[in-house]
């Protein structure tokens, strides 16, 4: 018996020592929740975690800080005789800060889509200027055809285009070297123009001030070909806020009102459907790439400015806020005589339009739909919004 405690403790000893030297070695026991094999095909050295799955960020939006109005006030028809205003907000009531001096008559405006340049058609010059929104300086004025009018960006932000009521080219201009590039033959006097994001191949443009057929067409920058749109008597276009269809008022005279508006399948590139608004006479929209850097979220409505008519004299300047699917009036803000353009102030969630006989900015609260705020700027034509980061 004393033989076998003998036996058992050197056995118990043994075992100990063997632990001892296996924990010394470095090596753990296996748990038995661990599976203990080597995967086929895996080194059993190669001990290095996988790496992470990368996950895809939304890229960060631009912050601002301030919102930067700027409306041509448009000045007598002699040459350097008009002035940019520029009127700024941080949310609250907007203010006037400069006057930016410019060639004679400045009426349309537009603003590159990156936010960095300001252009405005000067028509009695027949110039274009160009101002730095930050510095509030203009850099360039450059030469362009006789009575210069349409005006607008091309998405990429890297052309201008200009139009002009007395010539039978389009001016493109290189951004920020303001070089004249190849024009854009297209035969006939130009009035507006309007681009579709997605079709940044299509410049569509109205034909004003000519007795020709086919008042809209399309300029094709791939191919140079012009497509020829079977539509008569035709003022602006532009599409509407889902680029699905595009709309254009009739005259464009204001002494000839007219409450008939064409609209047209963009892809097809034929009318497909009129509508009409007695007692009104819808004008301009907020229109892409020109009337400033941002748009109402609502894409349900449509803004349309709307002169006097032959059936409701004054009472029919206002902004009219139209449900574009339904083709009906929603609602309408009442505002002064002769209203044109207008843009979007995302900061304090307000439509700003200006009215050119009472020389007024008018401040109109998206929600309310009431004017808030009208700021004095004499003959106010065009308007973007600028944000100031």
């Amino acid at each position: 018996m004393r033989g076998m405690r003998v036996r058992a403790r050197v056995l118990g000893a043994l075992a100990v020592l063997a632990l001892v030297l296996v924990s010394c070695a470095g090596v753990a026991p296996p748990r038995a929740s661990e599976p203990t094999g080597v995967p086929v095909g895996a080194s059993d050295m190669d001990d290095t975690p996988a790496p992470p799955v990368p996950v895809a960020q939304p890229p960060a939006k631009p912050t601002y800080w301030k919102i930067r109005v700027f409306v041509a006030a448009e000045g007598p028809y002699v040459r350097g005789t008009g002035e940019l205003h520029v009127l700024e907000s941080s949310g609250g009531e907007f203010t006037l800060v400069k006057k930016i001096p410019q060639g004679g008559w400045p009426h349309n405006v537009a603003v590159s889509p990156d936010g960095k340049w300001v252009a405005v058609a000067n028509r009695s010059s027949n110039q274009v200027s160009i101002v730095d929104p930050v510095e509030m300086t203009e850099v360039a004025r450059v030469a362009v055809g006789k009575v210069p009018h349409a005006i607008l960006w091309h998405p990429d932000g890297k052309t201008l285009f200009v139009g002009a009521e007395k010539e039978t080219f389009i001016t493109r201009l290189e951004a920020g070297t303001w070089k004249q590039l190849a024009r854009l033959e297209v035969g006939v006097f130009q009035h507006v123009f309007a681009m579709r994001e997605d079709r940044p191949n299509e410049l569509w443009f109205s034909v004003t001030m000519s007795n020709v057929g086919d008042h809209a067409r399309v300029y094709h920058l791939d191919t140079g070909k012009v497509t020829n749109i079977r539509a008569h008597d035709v003022h602006d276009l532009y599409f509407t806020p889902d680029g699905s269809e595009l709309w254009s008022g009739s005259s464009g005279f204001l002494e000839k009102p007219s409450g008939r508006m064409l609209i047209y399948d963009p892809i097809e590139k034929v009318v497909k459907g009129e509508v009409k608004f007695p007692g009104r006479y819808p004008f301009h929209t907020i229109k892409r790439f020109h009337d400033g850097m941002f748009y109402p979220p609502d894409t349900s409505i449509m803004l349309l400015s709307s002169h006097y008519s032959s059936e409701g004299g004054t009472n029919g300047s206002s902004l009219l806020w139209v449900d574009w699917k339904a083709r009906k009036i929603v609602d309408e803000t009442p505002i002064g005589r002769h209203p044109f353009h207008s843009t979007y102030d995302p900061l304090g969630e307000r439509i700003l339009t200006t009215s050119n006989v009472d020389g007024m900015v008018n401040v109109i609260d998206w929600k309310t739909r009431k004017v808030v705020q009208k700021i004095a700027v004499p003959k106010a034509h065009g308007i973007v919004a600028v944000g100031i980061p």
